[in-house]
C-alpha cells in the first residue's frame, strides 16, 4: 500500500468554511499548503514525522483536491480571505491558539497571504520554493503535453515522468515510480489555474505584513525559481532580514519529498523554537 493511502486511513478528516482538512498527531499546530497541480498529498514524505510533534492539518486548497471548485467571479483577494478563514475556523474548532504555517511553491505565496491576514495567530512560516514573486518573465521549460488519448497508459507515464523531472525533481522518475501515480491522481483533481495567485508580485509585501518568524528554503536545483535562488533570496532578505533561508543540497523544486530528512529537521527545529517562544510568553501574561 502507498504511504498516502496508509496516511489517508488514519487521518482525522472535516471541513471548515467548504475546504477538505486533514489531520494527524498531537501538539502545536502546524498548517501544511501544497503546490499548484497538488493536493495533500504533496507532504506524503514529510506528514507522519511532523505529527510526532505537531497536530498537523494539511489542506486541499480551492480547486484542487476534495475542496470544491473556486466560484466564478470570486477574486484571488477573496480566495485568500476564504482560505485564512478557512484555517482560522479549523483553529477555533480545535482549540489553537496559533499554528506554524507552512507552503510549498504557489502554496507558499497563499501561506505569506495567509499569514498576513491572521496577524498573532500564525506562530510561525515556512516557505518552500515559494512563488509570489510575480510573473516569471524569461523562464522556459520545454514541458511536454499530456496525450489526448489518456488510454495509452505508457505515453501518459512517460510524458508525466519528463514533465516531474523538469519542474518538481532533478530528473525524470522511472515510469513505474509511485511518484507517477500520486502525480497523475492530482492533475486529474486540479480545477484552478494557480497562476493568478502564483503569480501575482504579492509575496514581498505579504512578508513585510506577517508578525512571525519566517523562514524559507530552496533545492538547490529549483528551476522555477527564476532567474535564480540568489535574487529570490535576496529580495526576500531585503523585506525580512530576520528570516531564516537555507538551500538544500541534491534536489529540485519539491524538496520535501526529494529530500525530506533534511527538509523535516529544519521544519521541526524552526516550528518548535516558535512553539516554545509562543508558549513562554503566554506564560509570561
Amino acid at each position: 500500500m502507498h504511504a498516502s493511502a496508509l496516511l489517508e486511513q488514519r487521518a482525522k478528516k472535516s471541513s471548515h468554511c467548504g475546504l477538505a482538512f486533514r489531520q494527524w498527531g498531537s501538539g502545536p499546530a502546524l498548517v501544511l499548503l501544497h503546490g499548484s497541480a497538488g493536493s495533500w498529498t504533496h507532504w506524503v514524505r514529510n506528514i507522519e514525522t511532523l505529527a510526532a510533534q505537531f497536530t498537523v492539518h494539511a489542506i486541499d486548497l480551492p480547486g484542487f483536491g476534495d475542496s470544491p471548485d473556486v466560484p466564478a467571479g470570486v477574486g484571488p483577494d477573496e480566495h485568500l480571505d476564504w482560505v485564512a478563514e478557512a484555517i482560522s475556523a479549523a483553529l477555533a474548532s480545535d482549540g489553537q491558539r496559533g499554528a506554524g504555517i507552512v507552503g510549498f511553491s504557489y502554496g507558499g505565496a497563499v501561506a505569506a497571504a495567509v499569514a498576513a491576514r491572521i496577524g498573532p495567530l500564525a506562530r510561525s512560516l515556512t516557505l518552500i520554493g515559494p512563488g509570489g514573486f510575480g510573473e516569471p518573465v524569461g523562464r522556459s521549460l520545454p514541458v511536454r503535453k499530456r496525450p489526448a488519448d489518456k488510454a495509452d497508459v505508457q505515453l501518459l507515464r512517460e510524458v508525466t515522468a519528463h514533465n516531474l523531472g523538469l519542474w518538481m525533481l532533478l530528473a525524470p522518475p522511472a515510469v513505474d515510480d509511485a511518484v507517477l501515480d500520486l502525480h497523475l491522481a492530482n492533475l486529474e483533481r486540479s480545477r484552478f489555474d494557480s497562476r493568478t495567485i502564483g503569480w501575482r508580485p504579492t509575496l514581498l509585501p505579504d512578508l513585510q505584513r506577517a508578525v512571525c518568524p519566517v523562514q524559507i528554503l530552496w533545492g538547490d536545483g529549483d528551476r522555477l525559481a527564476h532567474p535564480d535562488i540568489q535574487q529570490r533570496r535576496a529580495l526576500c532578505l531585503a523585506a525580512r532580514p530576520d528570516m531564516e533561508t537555507a538551500v538544500i543540497d541534491d534536489c529540485g523544486h519539491w524538496s520535501q519529498y526529494a529530500q525530506p530528512l533534511a527538509i523535516n529537521a529544519l521544519l521541526l527545529d524552526f516550528h518548535a523554537r516558535a512553539a516554545t517562544d509562543m508558549a513562554a510568553d503566554t506564560a509570561g501574561g
